[in-house]
């Protein structure tokens, strides 16, 4: 028995309305009579209409605004570079040849002699960089790092190239356009607009660098876009295209930049001291907030979080939740004004603090120290045959939007003898492993704490945090289970190593098959 089939009410509705229309049509066809008032303005209700339409005065705007823009990427282009960098073939701490990494970054010129700037993490810790230009001209460069800051100069041996200038980012305000110039993914001289979606974006750490402002917009932003410029409608560089926000690893409308400000103040150093240095006064600021300043009646400051009490601020009774408005004779208005000021001193100066506490002032002498020394970031080889930029390991959510795919390379397995390695640091889980890294309760095996890059455990993609379970037919449910595991294994054999990853967002599990 066949189904019913309901016809909507609304259906008859408009079957009726067509055959009477119809039936008006063919009676002025057949009978050749004129068709009432009444009917026409039936039949004029059926006509399709204009909601609106443009007007020559809004078209001519809409025309300029789009001549506006494409003037722009005319004008900013040619003074943005394509930076690529590689590591030459080396060995490894334990004997393996690391192979070759390399990635894709952006850059911009600022000086017409040759100076260029960009990321740190685009031309840091590799051995060999290559600037091409906008017209096609390829030039060897030299870099020039700060590292701390995410920022490096580039120089080539070129005259009278292009050059964009810098804005001041203290006035850039959220809602204004913005353009971004790269290469995303690879793709050269590309073009992107949106807008600054909000200001002073603070206290990001990633990989032992600590973004204290970055500004935030909705301009599409992809792997390979870090180092370039971001720009107003003037052409003039507000920001450094430096990360993203994304869950899936492309651009989610969310990104950052290094203000142009901050930018500039460390490559005029760079350029006039050859390198970055900062005293330590040993504390965690954070901008007074709006509201806060209002309370105190200050036009800002810096609000220190953290205080420990060996360090020389502690030393020289400063406590958390003071509000430092002065250094020596610089205003501190927020947290990079306090970090910018450590760049005027060395290490033994003592320098003159001026604070609030509980809505009074205070002065107190503290003695500057040397920075503690900070990680540096290891490229680690990734599953598959490409090597990426140095991948940092950010806060949940952020990927690293630079250089995902570098020069192709086979991984080279290790040239050592002897017995093999699976080439990872473990450890045995604790309830404190298993809470920094959502491991479940009821799960054994060896977490992995450290991967050897160019090793076994990199070319299957392990990081710190996996827990190995199987290694041959052995289940591992300690680490001393793992390294015994691996004694009987021989040089040129081939055995199942299986993992598993445990995150905020699932589970992932990795069983293969290996030859060591």
């Amino acid at each position: 028995m066949k189904p019913t089939i309901k016809t909507p009410k609304s259906t008859y509705f408009t079957l009726a309305a067509g055959f009477a229309l119809g039936a008006v049509c063919m009676g002025t066809v057949y009978t050749g009579a004129t068709v009432s008032k009444a009917v026409a303005q039936q039949v004029q209700t059926f006509a399709p209409r204009h909601i609106s339409s443009p007007s020559a005065e809004s078209m001519a705007e809409l025309r300029n605004l789009d001549a506006s823009f494409a003037n722009l990427a005319d004008f900013v282009g040619p003074a943005v570079v394509d930076i690529k960098s590689v590591n030459e073939r080396q060995q490894g701490p334990n004997g393996e040849r690391v192979p070759v990494a390399g990635g894709q970054g952006s850059g911009f010129i600022f000086r017409p002699d040759g100076y260029i700037i960009t990321n740190d993490h685009v031309v840091g810790n590799f051995s060999k960089v290559t600037v091409t230009l906008r017209d096609g001209r390829e030039f060897p460069g030299k870099v020039t790092r700060a590292e701390d800051s995410d920022i490096a100069l580039v120089k080539i041996e070129a005259k009278d190239l292009p050059t964009l200038s810098f804005s001041d980012s203290s006035k850039v305000r959220p809602g204004q356009f913005a353009m971004a110039v790269g290469a995303p993914f690879g793709f050269e001289n590309s073009v992107t607009v949106g807008h600054v979606s909000a200001l002073h974006r603070a206290d990001t750490e990633i990989q032992g660098r600590v973004y204290a402002d970055l500004i935030q917009t909705d301009t599409s932003i992809n792997m390979g876009n870090s180092g370039g410029p971001l720009v107003n409608i003037d052409g003039q560089v507000i920001g450094i295209n430096t990360a993203i926000y994304s869950p899936s690893g492309g651009s989610a409308g969310i990104g950052f930049a290094i203000p142009s400000n901050q930018a500039r103040l460390i490559a005029d150093t760079l350029i006039q001291k050859g390198k970055i240095t900062r005293a330590y006064m040993g504390v965690v600021p954070e901008t007074l907030k709006e509201y806060k300043r209002a309370e105190l009646k200050v036009e800002g400051g810096a609000v220190l979080t953290t205080v420990p009490s060996d360090g020389p601020a502690g030393m020289a009774g400063l406590k958390e939740n003071d509000v430092v408005v002065r250094i020596g004779q610089t205003p501190i208005r927020s947290s990079i004004d306090l970090r910018n000021s450590m760049m005027q001193y060395a290490a033994g100066n003592t320098v003159e603090v001026e604070y609030l506490r509980d809505g009074q002032r205070r002065t107190a002498q503290v003695k500057l120290a040397t920075p503690p020394a900070r990680p540096t970031p290891v490229p680690q080889q990734r599953p598959g045959q490409r090597s990426p930029f140095p991948r940092f390991q950010l806060p949940p959510g952020f990927e690293n939007p630079f250089g995902e795919d570098g020069p192709e390379v086979q991984v080279v397995p290790p040239v050592t003898d002897g017995q093999p390695r699976l080439g990872v640091g473990v450890d045995n889980l604790s309830p404190e492993l298993r809470k920094q890294f959502n491991i479940p309760a009821n799960v054994k095996g060896a977490v992995v704490t450290s991967v050897v890059p160019g090793s076994v455990a990199a070319g299957l993609g392990m990081k710190p945090g996996d827990v190995v379970q199987f290694l041959g037919d052995k289940a591992v449910d300690s680490a001393a289970g793992l390294v015994e595991a691996m004694k009987s294994v021989k040089k040129g054999e081939s055995r199942r190593v299986k993992f598993t990853r445990y995150g905020t967002d699932g589970t992932r599990i990795v069983d293969s098959k290996v030859t060591f």
